[in-house]
């Protein structure tokens, strides 16, 4: 099954999404930071990534910046999930190489969906 990756700032929401993944199946690892996130990215290679925008220090966009430019990563599935309602968010995202964004609160079977997709892009 494939392996995500989850970077989000939130214990609460980072580990309600890593066992929501995990109850269907795959393989979910945590990051509570972006720093984190991109070691766990270098050592693991997941299938997909999920990141919160909204984090201190190093943001979700800058992140996603830094993983596009390491060539063993560059070509994973990158999707932001975030409590920001700014339409301007989603396009800034999308427009870095983000496949998707995702506004909390947001239903498991919508977090699902997303996921499937982007790992059928893959």
């Amino acid at each position: 099954m494939p392996t995500i990756l989850i970077i989000d700032d939130n214990s609460i929401e980072r580990q309600t999404v890593q066992r929501a993944l995990q109850k269907a199946g795959y393989t979910a690892l945590a990051a509570t930071d972006g720093t984190t996130g991109i070691e766990m990215a270098k050592a693991h290679l997941p299938d997909l990534i999920i990141c919160d925008i909204n984090m201190p220090e190093l943001s979700g966009f800058d992140t996603l910046k830094m993983l596009k430019e390491d060539p063993q990563i560059k070509g994973i599935p990158f999707v932001f999930i975030t409590g920001s309602v700014e339409a301007m968010a989603g396009k800034l995202g999308r427009q870095l190489g983000a496949e998707e964004y995702i506004e909390k609160p947001f239903s498991f079977s919508k977090l699902l969906a997303i996921v499937n997709s982007s790992l059928g892009r893959k």
